[in-house]
């Protein structure tokens, strides 16, 4: 039932309560690494005499960042998955 105050109503309840609420906004475009999180690339700095350079590397390096989800609940937020019904 659109707009009859659903995520309204969650809103207030988190801010009566004292919790953070994370809102997610999902749609066709929502992938579960966007939620959850993947390894991103990262480039390595190598530091020498004070001074910073990165370093070519023939294999890359990769660092694991958290998605907003996860984020939120390791935090202990309340999460609000707005439009459920666009997620595919």
């Amino acid at each position: 039932s659109p707009g009859v105050g659903k995520s309204a109503t969650i809103m207030a309840l988190a801010s009566l309560s004292g919790h953070r609420l994370v809102r997610i906004n999902l749609s066709e475009q929502t992938d579960i690494s966007d939620l959850m999180g993947s390894d991103l690339p990262v480039q390595d700095h190598v530091s020498s005499n004070g001074i910073e350079r990165i370093e070519s590397s023939t294999i890359p390096s990769f660092k694991w960042s958290d998605g907003v989800f996860l984020s939120a609940l390791k935090r202990g937020d309340w999460v609000l998955l707005d439009e459920l019904n666009l997620a595919s």
